[in-house]
């Protein structure tokens, strides 16, 4: 199973303003940029991880859950945050506790590239596991200066990464992309 954390930060690492303000996104654009990438990368993606701040700013927000066609894993404590996607098509499996535990039962049932969908405490769970595979980020022209981090852990190991990317993306951002070198 390879599992992939493709997000958005700013400049200073966040993926997130202080109080879980994602307003920053909006000074990234797409100006020039293919209009099949986004399509292609979530069609390559067989199952999704998600924590329960990201999936709970989506909900709040109006969005919901807009990929309900993929089977997702939501990591949460939130007893009622399930309920509040309402229907999707494939299922969403509710676990708390060990992470590592989590993405085995993924690979267990057969999923072979998995979505990171987000937040940064996942990820920096995910990144303590030594379970990251590839990172794909868009880094905004912006500063934020508070809120959670590409990987929001503390005490984390030494990872190494190579680069396979770095680009302009849209016409003020860039889009790096590496794989764990191991």
């Amino acid at each position: 199973m390879r599992l992939i954390w493709y997000t958005a930060m700013s400049m200073d690492g966040r993926i997130a303003g202080a109080g879980d303000d994602m307003s920053f996104l909006e000074t990234i654009d797409s100006v020039g940029e293919p209009d099949d990438a986004w399509p292609e990368f979530i069609a390559s993606i067989d199952a999704v991880v998600i924590g329960g701040s990201t999936l709970r700013w989506l909900v709040d927000g109006g969005h919901g859950w807009p990929h309900g066609d993929l089977p997702t894993w939501l990591v949460s404590r939130d007893a009622q945050l399930r309920a509040r996607v309402g229907d999707v098509e494939r299922p969403i499996h509710q676990r708390e506790g060990d992470l590592g535990a989590v993405l085995d039962e993924i690979a267990a049932d057969g999923h072979e590239r998995v979505w990171l969908c987000g937040g940064g405490d996942i990820a920096g769970q995910a990144l303590a596991l030594d379970r990251v595979d590839e990172v794909i980020v868009t880094i905004a022209p912006t500063a934020l200066g508070a809120g959670p981090s590409l990987f929001d852990a503390f005490c984390l190991e030494q990872r190494r990464f190579e680069l396979d990317e770095v680009r302009r993306y849209g016409s003020q951002s860039a889009r790096l992309v590496w794989h764990r070198a191991r």
